[in-house]
Parts: C-alpha cells; structure tokens; sequence
C-alpha cells in the first residue's frame, strides 16, 4: 500500500463553519490552495503580498506539505491579494467579523488514492469498509504529529523533564536527517563541530538566519541551556509539547485495548510513533461507556480517573519518569490538559471500485473520500481500512502452510517453499523500522513500540 505517491493523491478540503463568512466584516478571508508548501510558508507569502507581517495571517490549522490542500486564512489588515503560481493560489473568499480560529474550522474533506494495492489488500478492504462505517476507528495521532521522530530529535519534552536541557537542545537544533536542503546540512554540521563554543555557533546561527538569539544567551550564560530555551521559537515548542502529549495518549489507549482484547481479536496499525491497537468489530463496551481519555497535562495533576491513571503511570513508567518529573519551568512548554475522544467515525465513507494502478504495473489504486472533524488524521482511517487482526494472520499464515504442504507432498515445485521469509505486517524490522532516524531521546537501542516485546501479544 502506497499513499502520497504524487501530489495529487492526497487531497484535503478545510470546513469551516457556515455562520463564518460573511459579506462585510473587518477582517477579509482568503481561499488558499497549496502543493508541496507547508501552512506556514503559504501564510508569509500571503502576508508578503498583503504588505504585513506574518504573523498578522490567521488560520484554524495547519496542512500537509504532501498533497493538495485548500484552507482558509484571514487578515484585518493589508492589500486585497490574488495570487496564482504552480505551487499557491490565494483568491479572496468572502469577510469575517473576527479573525479566523480552530473554533471555527468543523474539520477536513478528504479525497485519497490509495496505491500499489494487491488482492489481499482489495481483500481485506472489503470487510474492513463496513466496520469502519459502523463503528470508526480508535482517534489515535498519526504520524503527521510526530515530525520530531521522522527528523531524529526523539522527545525534546522529555529530556526536559530529565534533566537534561543541553543534550535536548542539541537534538533540537543539530540533528541531521536525510531530508535536510543544503543550507540546514551546512548548518548542523557548523553546529556539530562547534557546539560549546557558543561565539561560533552563534555566527553559524547568522549565517543560517535562525536561532541567533539563543547562541547569543548561551555566549553571555554560559551553560543555562533552561534559559536558552527561552529564545526557541514558541512555536517551535508547542510541536514538541504536543508530540509527547499526544505520544502518552496513543500509548495509554495502547494499554487500554490490550486489557479490552484477547490477543488473537487484536487489529495491528503500525506508525512512525509505535505500534498501534484497534478493535476488530464493534468498539469494547468499555470504550462506549467511556467516551474520552484525558490529554494529560503536567504531573498527570488533572487524570482524575483511577484506572486511566494507572495506565498513564505505566506509560510513564516504561519512559523512565515519574508522574512528578513531567513539569517542566520554561516559558512555552507549559503542559495543559484536555479531552479527547476516543473513537473516530468518518462522516460519508465512500470507496470507488479498484482500477489499475498506472504508477504501479500490475497493481491496483482505489479513491477514497470521507470528512474528519478537526484534530484528526485521514492516514490512521486508511491504514484501518487496509489492517488485519492478530487472528486472521495467523490463518492465513496456517493456510499457506497447509498449501505449500499439499504442493510439496504432490511434487510441485511452485510452491511458497524456498522463497525467503515473509515478515508479518505487525513485525518490525530489526532497526525499529527508524532507517537512519537514530535512536529517540533516552530510548537507547529500543525500537518505536512502547515494550521490547510485541505489545499485540502481551496478555
């Protein structure tokens, strides 16, 4: 299964409110459409062209960089903007009375094109595709939430809450990944080679045109990394703030369907963060009879609840802290609590028929369409759709076996027999399936999963 293989196979549609727009208000909204360019970049050259600073534009949220993506963005202030290149168009969409937030966002529509699909793929797809429907899927954060992994960082929060602001700093700002351009390559490297000689990181800084400041402090305050972190970028923090938050809820819920689901009814979703669970039917009672789990916020202080406590402590456990050490004094990452549903339901879940696959020969290529409220991840429904049960692997493992048995007794050689092991689809590879991510903060050698062990099949 391939998703995001060209840009047009992933397409996001934001909703906003209908009371929202109107004909004359103080602030004007414009509709921008974007490929290959993130939120934020959009919004500056809006605000470029508008002639105000970028951080006047307002929006409700923010957009994958991979895929085509129309969102709203507002301005009080500034030219009338219409803007057409290959990559962004921005066009006038109507007024406002405010300027434009989350709470005025209902969510996304998305259409996707679901590639390099098999037979047992389109197979599964047929029965997922009605439970899904029925009963949606588990509301974890997918990968898009943990940008801090796909770059190596590891959890910034966490090494804050240790302790250990320097090294949390460095993995910050020094990390080196496969995605650099050039320009960051140089500048981690300088980083890299210099670090603790605070006046040449500091002229790097310069020269890259980011992060001067914190350099500057450390060069005056020698060794107050706590106090360095007061010059990173807020918004910089609050990625890395959500990313663990939203790590210590996937993981809780994680513990919570082990608990629901015997092993062989456990549905496997991998994702950049860990190993995910799902139901494989209707969801447990006891997720309906509890419908949200607390976003946790600093101290585990506000999870009132004793047994969802208990798991968030567990969780905590397993990451070496305390629930007393996840408090952390530095503007920015202050850890706010709140709830969260804890089922998904797509709203009109629509499959077209398979087609052939054009980018992928001899395979096929489905469209799937459906709309999310706000704070949830299209890649989570679409890796449901296509997941299977601990149980129903091993069935078809045991039938396999059972073929290549009747072949090998009869004397035929097409068998499976011979052709290299299969690895499963809730396996890892031996690195973790991090590639050359590197190892996360203060996880040493252990892969993304939240045990060494398989978590699908601990009891």
């Amino acid at each position: 299964m391939k998703l995001k293989q060209r840009v047009g196979d992933f397409r996001v549609r934001e909703l906003l409110r209908r009371d929202y727009l109107v004909d004359d208000g103080e602030h004007r909204v414009y509709r921008v459409t974007k490929r290959k360019l993130t939120s934020d970049e959009a919004a500056r050259a809006l605000a470029a062209e508008a002639g105000v600073e970028a951080a006047e534009v307002q929006l409700a949220g923010l957009k994958d960089r991979q895929g085509l993506t129309v969102q709203y963005m507002s301005l009080a202030r500034g030219r009338e903007v219409h803007l057409a290149t290959a990559e962004l168009r921005v066009e006038p969409a109507g007024f406002a009375t405010h300027a434009l937030t989350s709470e005025d966002s209902l969510g996304n529509a998305f259409e996707l094109t679901v590639r390099a699909l098999r037979r047992g793929d389109l197979h599964r797809l047929r029965i997922n595709l009605p439970v899904v429907r029925a009963h949606g899927v588990p509301n974890y954060f997918d990968d898009q939430r943990f940008g801090n992994l796909l770059h190596g960082q590891g959890w910034i929060y966490k090494g804050l809450c240790l302790g250990d602001a320097g090294e949390a700093l460095r993995r910050l700002l020094g990390t080196r990944n496969e995605r650099d351009d050039d320009r960051h390559r140089r500048f981690k490297e300088g980083l890299e080679r210099n670090w603790g000689d605070w006046r040449e990181c500091r002229d790097d800084a310069g020269r890259f045109g980011a992060h001067h400041s914190i350099f500057e402090y450390l060069h005056k305050h020698e060794g107050d990394f706590a106090g360095a972190f007061q010059h990173v970028a807020t918004r910089l923090k609050v990625i890395h703030l959500f990313a663990w938050q939203s790590h210590l809820w996937n993981r809780a819920l994680v513990e919570w369907l082990r608990e629901l689901l015997p092993v062989e009814q456990r549905v496997v979703i991998e994702g950049d963060e860990g190993t995910l669970l799902a139901y494989p039917e209707a969801p447990p009672a006891a997720l309906l009879a509890q419908p949200t789990q607390r976003l946790p916020g600093e101290q585990l202080a506000d999870v009132t609840e004793p047994a969802q406590r208990a798991r968030f402590e567990r969780v905590l456990a397993e990451e070496k802290l305390a629930p007393e050490q996840m408090a952390v004094a530095i503007p920015g990452f202050h850890l706010k609590g709140e709830e969260r549903e804890l089922i998904l339901r797509p709203a009109h879940l629509r499959v077209r028929p398979p087609e052939p696959d054009a980018l992928n020969p001899g395979l096929d290529a489905v469209r799937v369409r459906f709309e999310l409220p706000r704070g949830s991840y299209a890649t989570l429904v679409v890796k449901r759709l296509f997941a299977e049960s601990v149980g129903e692997h091993k069935e078809r493992e045991e039938a396999r076996r059972e073929r290549n048995a009747e072949r090998d007794a009869a004397g035929d050689k097409g068998s499976d027999a011979g052709r290299g092991p299969e690895r499963r689809p809730f396996e890892r590879p031996a690195d973790g399936g991090r590639g050359a991510r590197g190892p996360r903060f203060g996880d040493g050698p252990r892969g993304p999963a939240p045990r060494g062990d398989r978590p699908w099949e601990k009891r």
